[in-house]
């Protein structure tokens, strides 16, 4: 009797690191799909500025908004503030007082992303900088174009901004982002360059 509880013990047991040993390597391999897939997100986004109609899901606005604010902030000030327009005559405006960000008229969102400098006064436009390449890798990855058109730093532009969207004194639009579905296909531009890469020193 004993002999036939050890042996079926064994046997559960090798069953068991078999399962353990299978889940592992599954886990693996969906852990490194994850990691080609992001590679290949951030290879593969463009800037784009013609979109059609096709109205963008609020699941992927939404989605969109957490993985902007998934961004990395100094000493955890997320000092970001962001507006997302959908109204027609307000996109219209943006696209008058930003000729820079006319295709804004043409989007079916734009997302403009501010900095509080209350909040960080040092370091808003990096983190509002960081915010804004989430928003624009998450566009890509859910099938939407999106462009970056800056606001910051010029002096003109900032208070348009701000003139337009009530914005309190503390709050500095950094850029406007349209979005849309993409009215054409676009590859993205290849801009690595090696002579850009310096090993221990500038060599």
């Amino acid at each position: 009797m004993k002999k036939i509880v050890y042996i079926f013990s064994m046997f559960f047991l090798c069953t068991l690191i078999s399962c353990s040993s299978t889940t592992a390597d599954n886990n693996s391999g969906n852990s490194a799909e994850s990691k080609d897939y992001a590679i290949e997100n951030i290879l593969s986004r463009k800037s784009v500025r013609k979109y059609s109609d096709k109205e963008i899901e609020q699941e992927k606005i939404d989605i969109i908004l957490k993985c902007a604010m998934a961004a990395p902030s100094a000493m955890n000030k997320q000092p970001w503030e962001i507006l997302v327009i959908n109204d027609k005559e307000k996109l219209e405006k943006i696209a008058e007082i930003l000729p820079n960000a006319s295709y804004s008229k043409n989007s079916q969102v734009t997302i403009i992303v501010c900095g509080d400098k209350e909040a960080s006064e040092k370091f808003w436009e990096q983190d509002c900088s960081a915010v804004s390449e989430n928003i624009l890798l998450a566009a890509e990855s859910l099938g939407l174009g999106a462009v970056w058109c800056a606001v910051y730093p010029f002096d003109e532009k900032v208070e348009a901004v701000k003139n337009l969207f009530e914005l309190p004194e503390n709050i500095v639009p950094l850029n406007v982002i349209p979005m849309g579905y993409p009215e054409t296909n676009e590859d993205a531009k290849e801009k690595y360059d090696s002579k850009k890469i310096h090993i221990n020193g500038w060599l």
